[in-house]
């Protein structure tokens, strides 16, 4: 039997706040990247080099990564299919 969110220590709760942190963040920083809106007659995002857009894609598949490992690990839940 898994254990239950709501019996997990204030340690095992701060582990999987900051993992659930460290993929917002990465998914955002990914956004402004790629996702950035131009504004009219005023600006337009130059496009990211490679290897800037390359990390910012390893960072986020290493926060994902991260947040599937301690909730298998804290709450014995397994990734989705695929992941």
């Amino acid at each position: 039997m898994s254990p239950e969110p709501e019996n997990l220590s204030a340690d095992e709760r701060q582990r999987l706040r900051r993992a659930h942190e460290r993929l917002r963040a990465a998914s955002q920083e990914l956004q402004v990247l790629v996702a950035t809106e131009p504004i009219k007659n005023r600006w337009a995002p130059e496009p990211p080099p490679p290897e800037i857009l390359d990390a910012a894609r390893d960072d986020l598949y290493a926060a994902m990564k991260r947040l599937m490992d301690t909730q298998r690990e804290l709450l014995g839940w397994d990734p989705p299919n695929g992941g």
